[in-house]
Protein backbone atom coordinates (compact mmCIF):
# COMPACT_ATOMS: atom_id res chain seq x y z
CA UNK A 1 0.00 0.00 0.00
CA UNK A 2 1.46 3.56 -1.01
CA UNK A 3 0.20 6.92 0.77
CA UNK A 4 0.93 9.89 -0.37
CA UNK A 5 0.53 13.25 2.12
CA UNK A 6 0.69 16.41 0.68
CA UNK A 7 0.41 20.02 2.20
CA UNK A 8 -0.52 22.09 -0.99
CA UNK A 9 -1.09 25.45 0.40
CA UNK A 10 -4.12 25.99 -1.97
CA UNK A 11 -2.17 25.10 -5.28
CA UNK A 12 0.00 28.04 -4.60
CA UNK A 13 3.53 27.58 -5.51
CA UNK A 14 6.83 29.37 -4.28
CA UNK A 15 6.52 31.05 -7.50
CA UNK A 16 3.20 32.90 -6.88
CA UNK A 17 1.42 30.71 -8.97
CA UNK A 18 -1.55 28.66 -8.08
CA UNK A 19 -1.62 25.44 -10.67
CA UNK A 20 -4.29 22.57 -9.66
CA UNK A 21 -2.76 20.52 -12.65
CA UNK A 22 0.74 21.25 -11.70
CA UNK A 23 0.03 19.77 -8.44
CA UNK A 24 -2.13 16.90 -10.04
CA UNK A 25 1.08 16.07 -12.24
CA UNK A 26 3.63 15.87 -9.36
CA UNK A 27 1.19 14.05 -7.18
CA UNK A 28 1.29 10.90 -9.75
CA UNK A 29 4.92 11.29 -10.89
CA UNK A 30 5.76 10.43 -7.04
CA UNK A 31 4.18 6.99 -7.24
CA UNK A 32 1.10 4.44 -7.93
CA UNK A 33 -0.56 6.01 -4.49
CA UNK A 34 -3.25 3.91 -3.37
CA UNK A 35 -4.68 6.73 -0.56
CA UNK A 36 -3.61 10.50 -1.41
CA UNK A 37 -3.93 12.98 1.21
CA UNK A 38 -3.92 16.95 0.69
CA UNK A 39 -3.96 19.93 3.39
CA UNK A 40 -4.89 23.12 2.59
CA UNK A 41 -7.35 22.41 -0.07
CA UNK A 42 -9.47 25.45 -0.57
CA UNK A 43 -12.80 26.30 -2.21
CA UNK A 44 -14.06 29.73 -2.28
CA UNK A 45 -15.45 32.52 -4.53
CA UNK A 46 -13.02 34.66 -6.24
CA UNK A 47 -14.11 37.45 -8.28
CA UNK A 48 -17.48 36.28 -8.87
CA UNK A 49 -16.42 32.92 -9.70
CA UNK A 50 -16.77 29.67 -8.06
CA UNK A 51 -13.41 27.69 -7.45
CA UNK A 52 -13.97 24.12 -5.84
CA UNK A 53 -10.24 22.56 -5.48
CA UNK A 54 -11.71 19.93 -3.80
CA UNK A 55 -13.58 18.88 -6.93
CA UNK A 56 -11.13 19.66 -9.23
CA UNK A 57 -8.51 17.63 -7.40
CA UNK A 58 -11.19 14.56 -7.56
CA UNK A 59 -11.95 14.84 -10.50
CA UNK A 60 -8.37 14.12 -11.99
CA UNK A 61 -8.27 11.17 -10.12
CA UNK A 62 -11.29 9.65 -11.29
CA UNK A 63 -10.47 6.03 -9.96
CA UNK A 64 -10.81 6.93 -6.41
CA UNK A 65 -13.37 7.94 -4.09
CA UNK A 66 -13.00 11.81 -2.31
CA UNK A 67 -13.45 12.45 1.58
CA UNK A 68 -13.24 16.65 1.88
CA UNK A 69 -13.10 17.34 5.84
CA UNK A 70 -13.28 20.84 6.28
CA UNK A 71 -12.00 22.89 8.90
CA UNK A 72 -13.32 25.43 7.75
CA UNK A 73 -16.80 26.22 6.18
CA UNK A 74 -17.62 29.96 6.78
CA UNK A 75 -20.10 32.57 4.98
CA UNK A 76 -18.54 35.22 3.09
CA UNK A 77 -20.30 38.27 1.48
CA UNK A 78 -19.51 36.21 -1.88
CA UNK A 79 -20.29 32.95 -0.74
CA UNK A 80 -18.80 30.13 1.12
CA UNK A 81 -15.23 29.52 2.03
CA UNK A 82 -14.34 26.11 2.58
CA UNK A 83 -11.02 24.74 3.70
CA UNK A 84 -9.62 21.31 5.15
CA UNK A 85 -8.28 18.14 4.09
CA UNK A 86 -9.13 16.07 1.29
CA UNK A 87 -8.61 12.55 0.80
CA UNK A 88 -9.22 10.74 -2.24
CA UNK A 89 -8.92 6.10 -1.94
CA UNK A 90 -8.98 4.03 -4.31
CA UNK A 91 -9.45 1.01 -1.95
CA UNK A 92 -12.29 0.69 -0.74
CA UNK A 93 -13.52 2.77 2.74
CA UNK A 94 -15.39 0.66 5.16
CA UNK A 95 -16.08 4.22 7.44
CA UNK A 96 -15.28 7.50 6.89
CA UNK A 97 -14.99 10.15 9.89
CA UNK A 98 -14.16 14.00 10.65
CA UNK A 99 -12.67 14.73 13.58
CA UNK A 100 -12.84 18.84 14.76
CA UNK A 101 -9.54 19.12 16.92
CA UNK A 102 -9.46 21.07 20.23
CA UNK A 103 -9.40 24.48 20.10
CA UNK A 104 -9.24 26.11 23.50
CA UNK A 105 -8.46 29.85 23.81
CA UNK A 106 -5.09 31.36 23.74
CA UNK A 107 -5.10 34.76 24.17
CA UNK A 108 -3.55 37.18 21.42
CA UNK A 109 -2.71 34.50 18.78
CA UNK A 110 -3.51 33.80 15.71
CA UNK A 111 -5.23 30.52 14.88
CA UNK A 112 -8.06 29.18 12.99
CA UNK A 113 -9.90 25.91 13.57
CA UNK A 114 -8.26 22.24 12.59
CA UNK A 115 -9.73 18.91 11.57
CA UNK A 116 -8.72 15.36 10.77
CA UNK A 117 -10.34 13.26 7.81
CA UNK A 118 -10.10 9.73 9.12
CA UNK A 119 -10.97 6.60 6.81
CA UNK A 120 -10.99 2.67 7.56
CA UNK A 121 -9.70 1.19 4.29
CA UNK A 122 -9.81 -2.35 3.38
CA UNK A 123 -6.27 -3.52 2.03
CA UNK A 124 -5.23 -7.23 0.52
CA UNK A 125 -4.48 -8.41 4.41
CA UNK A 126 -7.38 -6.09 6.43
CA UNK A 127 -8.59 -2.99 7.43
CA UNK A 128 -6.15 0.15 7.91
CA UNK A 129 -6.87 3.29 9.18
CA UNK A 130 -5.68 6.55 7.69
CA UNK A 131 -5.80 9.54 9.22
CA UNK A 132 -4.72 13.01 8.00
CA UNK A 133 -4.77 16.24 9.34
CA UNK A 134 -3.04 20.10 9.86
CA UNK A 135 -2.68 20.86 13.05
CA UNK A 136 -2.19 24.31 14.42
CA UNK A 137 0.73 26.32 13.51
CA UNK A 138 0.65 29.97 15.39
CA UNK A 139 -1.44 28.89 18.81
CA UNK A 140 1.14 26.18 20.55
CA UNK A 141 -1.19 25.53 23.52
CA UNK A 142 -3.77 24.20 20.38
CA UNK A 143 -1.45 22.39 18.87
CA UNK A 144 -0.31 20.29 21.99
CA UNK A 145 -4.29 19.77 22.63
CA UNK A 146 -4.77 18.45 19.25
CA UNK A 147 -1.76 16.50 19.83
CA UNK A 148 -3.06 15.05 23.26
CA UNK A 149 -6.27 14.61 21.33
CA UNK A 150 -5.03 12.34 18.38
CA UNK A 151 -2.73 10.88 20.95
CA UNK A 152 -5.77 9.65 23.11
CA UNK A 153 -8.01 8.84 20.06
CA UNK A 154 -5.45 6.20 18.79
CA UNK A 155 -5.38 4.73 22.28
CA UNK A 156 -8.96 4.48 22.35
CA UNK A 157 -8.89 2.27 18.83
CA UNK A 158 -6.71 0.52 20.11
CA UNK A 159 -8.69 -0.50 23.06
CA UNK A 160 -11.55 -0.99 20.57
CA UNK A 161 -9.74 -3.67 18.87
CA UNK A 162 -8.70 -5.18 22.09
CA UNK A 163 -11.94 -5.41 23.67
CA UNK A 164 -14.67 -5.26 20.68
CA UNK A 165 -18.32 -4.20 21.50
CA UNK A 166 -21.30 -7.12 20.70
CA UNK A 167 -21.34 -7.79 17.13
CA UNK A 168 -24.61 -7.72 14.49
CA UNK A 169 -26.67 -5.19 14.40
CA UNK A 170 -28.53 -3.89 10.88
CA UNK A 171 -27.65 -0.52 9.44
CA UNK A 172 -26.29 2.25 11.90
CA UNK A 173 -26.32 -0.28 14.28
CA UNK A 174 -24.12 -3.05 12.30
CA UNK A 175 -20.79 -3.10 13.85
CA UNK A 176 -18.05 -2.88 12.23
CA UNK A 177 -14.68 -4.46 13.12
CA UNK A 178 -12.00 -2.66 14.32
CA UNK A 179 -8.07 -2.41 13.70
CA UNK A 180 -4.75 -1.87 15.20
CA UNK A 181 -3.21 -0.43 11.96
CA UNK A 182 -3.09 2.67 11.83
CA UNK A 183 -1.43 5.45 9.59
CA UNK A 184 -1.27 9.03 10.34
CA UNK A 185 0.20 12.07 7.79
CA UNK A 186 0.19 15.39 8.00
CA UNK A 187 1.30 19.12 8.48
CA UNK A 188 1.79 18.48 12.03
CA UNK A 189 3.67 21.86 12.37
CA UNK A 190 6.30 20.21 15.04
CA UNK A 191 9.54 19.23 14.24
CA UNK A 192 11.30 16.27 15.96
CA UNK A 193 12.64 18.13 19.01
CA UNK A 194 9.46 19.50 20.21
CA UNK A 195 7.32 18.46 23.34
CA UNK A 196 4.51 17.92 20.89
CA UNK A 197 6.57 15.05 18.94
CA UNK A 198 7.42 13.54 22.07
CA UNK A 199 4.02 13.34 23.40
CA UNK A 200 3.22 11.32 20.18
CA UNK A 201 5.81 9.10 19.71
CA UNK A 202 6.64 8.32 23.62
CA UNK A 203 6.17 4.66 24.41
CA UNK A 204 3.84 3.54 27.33
CA UNK A 205 2.21 0.54 28.30
CA UNK A 206 0.09 -1.06 26.00
CA UNK A 207 1.86 -0.04 22.99
CA UNK A 208 -0.03 3.10 22.14
CA UNK A 209 2.56 5.35 20.68
CA UNK A 210 2.91 6.67 17.60
CA UNK A 211 6.14 5.46 15.40
CA UNK A 212 7.70 8.28 13.42
CA UNK A 213 7.71 6.28 10.08
CA UNK A 214 10.87 7.92 8.60
CA UNK A 215 12.98 6.31 11.24
CA UNK A 216 11.83 2.81 10.51
CA UNK A 217 12.24 3.37 6.95
CA UNK A 218 16.08 5.31 7.25
CA UNK A 219 17.11 4.22 10.33
CA UNK A 220 19.23 7.10 11.72
CA UNK A 221 19.80 8.93 8.50
CA UNK A 222 17.94 12.80 9.25
CA UNK A 223 14.82 13.47 8.23
CA UNK A 224 14.58 15.13 4.88
CA UNK A 225 13.39 18.41 5.05
CA UNK A 226 9.42 19.12 4.50
CA UNK A 227 9.21 23.01 4.39
CA UNK A 228 11.77 25.76 4.31
CA UNK A 229 13.23 24.50 0.72
CA UNK A 230 12.36 27.21 -1.29
CA UNK A 231 10.47 29.45 0.62
CA UNK A 232 12.55 31.42 3.01
CA UNK A 233 10.34 34.21 3.61
CA UNK A 234 7.66 32.34 5.29
CA UNK A 235 10.19 29.64 6.75
CA UNK A 236 13.24 32.16 7.75
CA UNK A 237 14.48 29.03 9.53
CA UNK A 238 15.67 27.15 6.22
CA UNK A 239 15.07 23.72 5.37
CA UNK A 240 13.39 21.38 7.94
CA UNK A 241 10.69 18.81 8.78
CA UNK A 242 7.27 19.63 10.30
CA UNK A 243 5.23 16.70 7.70
CA UNK A 244 5.11 13.05 8.82
CA UNK A 245 3.75 9.89 8.83
CA UNK A 246 3.53 7.69 11.75
CA UNK A 247 2.18 4.23 12.32
CA UNK A 248 0.49 2.33 15.36
CA UNK A 249 3.03 -0.62 16.33
CA UNK A 250 1.08 -3.17 14.97
CA UNK A 251 2.14 -2.11 11.60
CA UNK A 252 5.32 -0.44 12.11
CA UNK A 253 7.43 -3.62 11.40
CA UNK A 254 5.39 -3.32 7.38
CA UNK A 255 7.02 0.08 6.53
CA UNK A 256 9.08 -0.50 3.77
CA UNK A 257 9.81 3.10 2.20
CA UNK A 258 9.23 6.41 3.11
CA UNK A 259 10.51 9.33 -0.13
CA UNK A 260 10.14 12.50 0.27
CA UNK A 261 10.04 14.76 -3.24
CA UNK A 262 12.50 17.82 -2.39
CA UNK A 263 12.70 19.12 -5.70
CA UNK A 264 9.53 20.82 -6.23
CA UNK A 265 8.12 24.51 -5.58
CA UNK A 266 4.70 23.60 -6.70
CA UNK A 267 3.54 24.80 -2.70
CA UNK A 268 6.11 25.92 0.27
CA UNK A 269 5.79 21.97 1.32
CA UNK A 270 6.78 18.97 -0.22
CA UNK A 271 5.30 15.48 -1.10
CA UNK A 272 6.11 12.39 1.07
CA UNK A 273 5.33 9.14 -0.11
CA UNK A 274 4.84 6.30 2.50
CA UNK A 275 4.97 2.65 1.57
CA UNK A 276 3.75 -0.03 3.60
CA UNK A 277 3.91 -3.86 3.31
CA UNK A 278 0.27 -4.97 3.61
CA UNK A 279 0.51 -8.18 1.63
Amino acid sequence: MKVISWNIQAAKGVDEVTDVERIVRITKAMGDADVICFQEVMDCVVDGKTISQSQALAQHFPQYQPFFGTAIDRLQSNGRLQFGNLMLSRLPVLQHSAHRLPQPAHPGSLCMPRQATEALVQTTTGICRIVTTHLEYFATLQRSAQVAYLRDWHAQTLDRFRQPGATGGELQFKSLPETEWSIYCGDFNMGVDSADYQILTEAEPGDTALHDCWPLAHRDKPHAPTCGIFDLQQWPEGAHCRDFFFASGAIADRVSGLAVNVDTNASDHQPLMLTVNTD
